[in-house]
């Protein structure tokens, strides 16, 4: 009898954990380095006003059994309260990474789960880099074989269908289950799937549901460790049909695939500037031509013609009146402002969502069905016209951007800078704590 799609992908997250935990570098590298990266968006994520009313909104509890969210300490919370406002922050400015291939977030679904589960059964630092690898693939892998940046048009989040199976794999990794309870976990996950996408505003609530998301991987893996059982066959015809996976058969035979692929978590792309990921290369591009024309012929120009991917544009706007910081971070007239004033990196730019300071000329957002580069055309106060393309993603050493990153958001502390280095050599999720604790 052929092996069920969960079952499968059981197995090929626990193959990506048994790399990491052999020391394969690359995997262990990627790990380490969406482990900071992570971690560095939940440390400002945290001040965030969004956090700060999800955490009013929580009851404080005062047992053992309470755990301390990562980005507020000496807070006392449920377990799953914690984990949602940890992965609210990570979220919450649109810093963290993402995997391009599925349109998924898997570190901001697994990291603070890894972090939290490993400093409890005190297990060393390669233990969770293991388990974020494998949560990591599970989400990508199952958010690809459901259509991945094609659920954006079908109004589904990608990050929110698969994160909590990427949830309850990590967990199930640092709960130590066995294959068949592993696929018990992702079994009763896969039966809370789901994840609207906003088309108006993304307001508190779409962040919210990427903490909900891993906290319903965590209560399932919680619940397979307990005996609870699902049906393992609820991503093969259920999950099909429910998202409209377009051809009988493609989820099998992009599983078969899958098996063989790289692991995915090394296809992972750190980002640079606190906005959407389809505005991340528009800004690289745009602060390209400010380097050679200077940043007042950008907020000068008279009109900006962008040219984007359809898959890209479910959730961009034009608009310079926005409802708050997130629909600032998914708007073309802030991220052009904020090239124009030199503050394309700068947090605070976007979650003031201020439209004095948005670009204030003709923006015109133009979708094709698939280009591998940002097209943009800059037309000067004066008439001149600038056309330039921007490929969506840079072929540059994670590292390099990662190390940038944490420099620009921490003003250059070696501590953070250096935690890549640290984790890789094996900072134990404990550690990890107190130097998040001694950082902040």
């Amino acid at each position: 009898m052929a092996a069920s799609t969960l079952e499968v992908l059981a197995h090929r997250g626990t193959a990506v954990a048994a790399s990491a935990r052999a020391g394969e570098g690359d995997v262990v590298r990627a790990a380490a380095l969406l482990s900071a990266d992570t971690l560095a968006c939940l440390v400002v994520g945290a001040g965030h006003p969004t956090v700060g009313r999800l955490l009013d909104s929580q009851e404080p509890v005062d047992t053992d059994q309470a755990w301390t969210p990562l980005g507020a300490p000496g807070v006392r919370r449920s377990r799953t309260d914690a984990l949602v406002a940890d992965v609210t922050a990570v979220h919450v400015d649109e810093l963290d990474a993402v995997h391009p291939g599925s349109g998924t977030v898997p570190g901001a679904a697994v990291v603070p789960l890894a972090v939290h589960l490993g400093a409890r059964a005190d297990v060393g630092g390669r233990d969770v880099l293991a388990a974020i690898a494998a949560g990591y693939e599970v989400t990508a892998v199952a958010a690809g074989l459901l259509g991945g940046p094609r659920l954006y048009q079908a109004s589904w989040w990608p990050g929110a269908v698969a994160g909590r199976l990427g949830a309850a794999m990590t967990a199930s990794c640092l709960l130590g289950l066995d294959t068949e309870r592993t696929v018990q976990a992702l079994a009763l996950a896969t039966a809370s799937a789901g994840g609207l996408l906003s088309e108006d505003v993304f307001a508190d609530g779409h962040y919210v549901l990427l903490g909900d998301v891993a906290a319903a991987g965590l209560q399932a893996a919680v619940r397979a460790a307990a005996g609870l059982r699902a049906s393992p066959t609820l991503l093969d015809g259920p999950a099909r049909r429910a998202f409209a996976v377009p051809v009988a058969g493609a989820v099998d035979g992009a599983v078969d695939g899958a098996v063989d692929d790289p692991p995915r978590i090394v296809e992972g792309m750190h980002k640079e500037f606190p906005c959407s990921t389809p505005l991340q290369a528009v800004i690289r591009g745009l602060v390209g031509l400010a380097e050679r024309s200077g940043r007042p012929v950008i907020g000068a120009a008279s009109a900006i013609e962008v040219t984007l991917p359809a898959t890209m544009t479910a959730y961009i706007s034009t608009d310079r009146v926005v409802d708050g910081p997130p629909e600032a971070a998914a708007s073309l007239a802030y991220s052009v402002g904020a090239v124009a004033r030199g503050r394309e990196r700068d947090v605070r730019y976007f979650r003031a969502a201020d439209p004095a300071t948005a670009f204030a000329g003709e923006l015109r957002l133009v979708p094709v069905p698939s280009a591998d580069a940002v097209g943009l055309v800059v037309t000067s106060a004066a008439g001149d016209v600038v056309r330039h393309r921007e490929p969506l993603r840079r072929d540059v050493d994670p590292a390099e951007v990662v190390a940038r990153k944490l420099g620009v958001l921490f003003d250059g502390d070696a501590c953070w800078t250096a935690l890549p280095g640290e984790l890789i050599a094996g900072l134990t999720p404990r550690g990890l704590i107190r130097l998040l604790s001694d950082l902040r």
